[in-house]
């Protein structure tokens, strides 16, 4: 499995990489998504009913991924290992080594390349949605880059 600082960053949860391709789902559609993935999650005892239940891992007409839910007002997936202390997730859409382009240049770096790019996020202040959007498709990246030259 692939990872990085970047797809749990204090406060953030980047969920780039749990929507798919080509999609740009807008922060309303995401939002009534993950709203409705809370109130599905909330429906089974534990999570491994979450993770065998029959559609987990579908992706909702947004684009984004049905595992996705709102937890301490962040987007998490419950079933993710770092989450859930083991991979729960079953379906073939979750990419488990996938990295974005932005986390995989960022395993790259050296330390302290890495805390002046983490530095750098945290003076944008984002909230859930432009984290993550920024994040998987590099737009912070290329912004922190030209400001290194």
């Amino acid at each position: 499995m692939a990872f990085s600082e970047l797809c749990t960053f204090g406060r953030y949860y980047c969920f780039g990489c749990c929507i798919i391709d080509n999609a740009k789902p807008s922060r309303k559609e995401l939002e009534e998504a993950f709203k409705k993935n809370t109130l599905t999650f909330k429906q089974f005892k534990n999570l491994k009913a979450f993770a065998e239940r029959k559609n987990t891992g579908d992706i909702r007409a947004c684009g984004v991924c049905n595992n996705l839910i709102w937890k301490n007002n962040k987007i998490i997936c419950p079933l993710h290992p770092k989450l859930a202390g083991e991979d729960l997730r079953k379906r073939t859409f979750c990419f488990k080594s996938y990295l974005c382009y932005t986390a995989e240049k960022f395993n790259e770096w050296p330390e302290e390349k890495q805390k002046a790019f983490l530095k750098f996020i945290k003076s944008k202040n984002p909230d859930w949605y432009t984290f993550s959007m920024n994040i998987e498709d590099g737009t912070w990246l290329k912004e922190f880059q030209r400001k290194q030259k």
